[in-house]
């Protein structure tokens, strides 16, 4: 071979080598600015699930909370101001409710692996026998006249099965920023907590049904 030819060769070669490295660097770019993309994304998705988590946390504690100081509301009322507060109190725990039930049916669906609304019939069913439109509560001070004996004794035990509610779902704090809105999506430290106040509340429900 001619070192006219040996040149040509080479530079051939070097216009190869070079072609190849340009599209291996160009190839790596678009591989780093997609996974850079789906990384993003996922980020979005997760913060977006751990908010909605963490309101539905808040909206829980606040089911809670409104259905204890409702029933103890109408124990201790004396006049019809304070039962109308008090009944005031339980409107509010319903209106909550349906973001309660939502957080305590995810938690039952991750404990048993089984899907929302398989795993999450008890305790929406539960839910609705304590505070359904149907159910005893949505009557309670109707009547105008002093509270029955079975009044009282659901009241008491309404009372003390949400101030069960509200302990145990006190054991987590609900986080406000995005980093603690994906612990909450991605970790799960919120789930024994719900599940003990979904075990509350099916536990009333049992004791409302008797």
């Amino acid at each position: 071979m001619s070192a006219e030819a040996e040149k040509k060769n080479k530079n051939g070669k070097s216009y190869v080598i070079g072609a190849v490295l340009i599209a291996f660097v160009v190839l790596m770019t678009l591989v780093i600015m997609g996974y850079s993309k789906y990384v993003l994304e996922d980020q979005a998705r997760t913060t977006d699930q751990g908010q909605r988590l963490a309101e539905r946390y808040v909206y829980a504690q606040l089911f809670a909370e409104r259905l204890r100081d409702g029933a103890e509301g109408f124990l201790v009322a004396k006049t019809e101001a304070e039962r109308i507060r008090a009944a005031k109190q339980l409107a509010e725990a319903r209106l909550a409710g349906s973001e309660a039930l939502a957080l305590l049916v995810e938690a039952e669906s991750a404990a048993s692996g089984l899907p929302r609304e398989e795993a999450g019939k008890p305790v929406t069913e539960a839910a609705d026998a304590v505070i359904g439109a149907d159910g005893p509560l949505a009557v309670i001070g109707e009547s105008g006249g002093p509270l029955t004996e079975a009044e009282i004794a659901l009241l008491g035990d309404v009372r003390d099965a949400a101030a069960g509610i509200e302990e145990a779902l006190k054991g987590y704090r609900a986080p406000s920023g995005e980093a603690g809105y994906r612990q909450m999506a991605t970790l799960g430290e919120w789930k024994p907590y719900a599940l003990e106040a979904s075990a509350n509340l099916q536990r009333l429900a049992a004791a409302v049904r008797r």
